[in-house]
């Protein structure tokens, strides 16, 4: 991962003032990237992103000033893909290494939160296509969320913070080692809340799925 490319993404939402340092410090050493009204954190603070991309119906007007200074991609409003998918498409097609995508959920639009959480399966697609190492997440200030299909993640955290493992398959085979409550004997199906709201152990959690997908979702207490 030393030498690969670590991206974040800004999708269009509303990034609260509460919250603000905390994207800021995610910044740090990762090439930045602005989706269509994304470009709202980075205009209230005064900074550039390296890269806007979208069909740019929910941003605000730029001067061609500040549009000078970035990487400008410009999509047709009818499209077969959202602004969101681009942006990962685009930053896989560059060697990303590391993902992590901003404002992916919202309080009103299920369906976006729901199509942005798949996201996470459009990159691991990538992953095996491409026999490539990528780490991928949906960011906010409260929680993390991550996609593993056939593989094992390994998530830092501190005793007592939260972490929900979902099945999105049937059949799902997982196991886990440092939360409270131990790995379930059988199974998982569809619709299955057992692994649902367990706890952190130790500071370190590792977690395997076998041949299935599920989503993992990280919360600190």
């Amino acid at each position: 991962m030393k030498n690969r490319k670590r991206y974040i993404i800004f999708l269009n939402n509303i990034y609260s003032g509460k919250d603000n340092d905390f994207y800021l410090k995610r910044l740090r050493g990762k090439i930045t990237v602005a989706v269509d009204g994304g470009i709202r954190f980075f205009r209230k603070n005064k900074i550039v992103p390296d890269i806007l991309i979208g069909d740019f119906d929910s941003a605000p007007r730029l001067s061609k000033k500040y549009l000078n200074k970035i990487e400008v991609i410009q999509h047709p409003q009818k499209k077969n893909k959202t602004d969101s998918q681009l942006a990962v498409e685009l930053v896989l097609e560059r060697g990303a290494g590391a993902i992590e995508i901003c404002g992916a959920l919202s309080n009103s639009e299920i369906d976006h939160t729901l199509g942005n959480i798949f996201l996470l399966e459009l990159i691991n697609k990538h992953k095996k296509k491409n026999r490539d190492d990528i780490s991928a997440c949906i960011i906010d200030s409260e929680k993390y969320i991550f996609l593993i299909d056939d593989e094992s993640i390994e998530i830092k955290g501190k005793p007592g913070d939260y972490i929900s493992i979902i099945p999105i398959e049937y059949n799902c085979r997982v196991d886990f080692r440092g939360l409270v409550y131990p790995p379930p004997k059988d199974k998982l199906r569809l619709g299955n809340s057992l692994t649902l709201r367990n706890q952190f152990k130790d500071r370190q959690v590792i977690i395997k799925s076998t041949g299935k997908i599920v989503i993992v979702t990280y919360s600190e207490r």
